[in-house]
């Protein structure tokens, strides 16, 4: 059992610090004495708050290097805010030089635009595009007439045989029917004009139709194109009249979309002309 003196040497051993290895040593009882544990920091944070517990030589040695210890960490974590800042803002920053640069840049762009919208570049444009146009329809398969349709084989060869890339009117009409000499008339002349389209011609009665159709329905137009039929016109007397022109076809034709205005490209007309001379 402890004495009063073990007990008051024990409370004095508690808050005596040795410069010497004897503070980390034995008593003189020979009980071996060990320093109080450091409390730990709450929440596993090791903040510095200015203040030790220890007294001694190695205790303000070990508060020094625990000091220092945290200071480096928090430059350690200034270092990374640094670094994140420095790579948010050389995204969204330049220099004085890339800015000039990017000006300079741009008002180049702003003269080359300025050129690209001037009058005679744009003159110089159109007439590109038009020797390319001439280029393709140079390419382009050619007819020049109309062709007669004899049968129902001969009728679906016309359509389905055809290139895709062709488009296919085709006339049925009857002799002695009201408008259709007029029709047949203007599909000579357009399939001549417009050279590149198949302009066929039938009568209803060779191609297995129904006799109320051969009375009332010609003259007719059927327009094919890549073999779908893309315009049925039946009795077109009911809208230009039993006697009409070919410019009244044409532009009947042109307003449903069958045919291209070749108005709009006259190069394209006076060279089939000439071709054709």
């Amino acid at each position: 059992m402890a004495t009063l003196d073990d007990k008051l040497m024990g409370e004095k051993l508690h808050y005596y610090c040795s410069s010497s290895s004897e503070s980390e040593g034995e008593d003189e009882d020979g009980e071996k004495l060990t320093a109080p544990a450091e409390p730990a920091a709450p929440n596993g944070s090791c903040q510095w708050d200015g203040t030790s517990c220890n007294t001694g030589p190695k205790g303000v040695i070990k508060d020094y290097q625990r000091f220092k210890q945290l200071e480096l960490e928090k430059r350690e974590e200034q270092k990374e805010e640094l670094a994140k800042l420095a790579k948010k803002f050389s995204i969204t920053c330049r220099t004085n030089a890339e800015d000039d640069k990017a000006k300079s840049e741009e008002e180049k762009l702003e003269e080359e635009l300025a050129k690209l919208m001037d009058e005679s570049c744009i003159q110089d444009f159109v007439q590109q595009r038009m020797q390319e146009m001439l280029l393709r329809e140079t390419n382009r398969l050619r007819f020049g007439s109309v062709h007669v349709i004899k049968d129902c084989d001969h009728f679906l060869a016309a359509v389905d045989g055809e290139d895709k890339s062709v488009s296919v009117i085709i006339l049925l009409h009857e002799p002695n029917s009201p408008g259709c000499l007029s029709a047949i008339k203007a599909v000579e002349s357009l399939s001549k004009a417009y050279a590149h389209v198949k302009f066929c011609s039938v009568r209803p009665s060779l191609i297995s139709m129904s006799t109320h159709f051969k009375v009332s329905g010609v003259p007719a137009l059927l327009a094919y194109k890549s073999g779908q039929l893309v315009g049925n016109f039946v009795r077109m007397t009911d809208e230009l009249g039993e006697e009409f022109a070919t410019c009244d076809l044409e532009s009947y034709l042109i307003e449903h979309g069958i045919l291209n205005d070749r108005n709009l490209v006259p190069n394209v007309v006076q060279m089939e002309s000439s071709d054709e001379d």
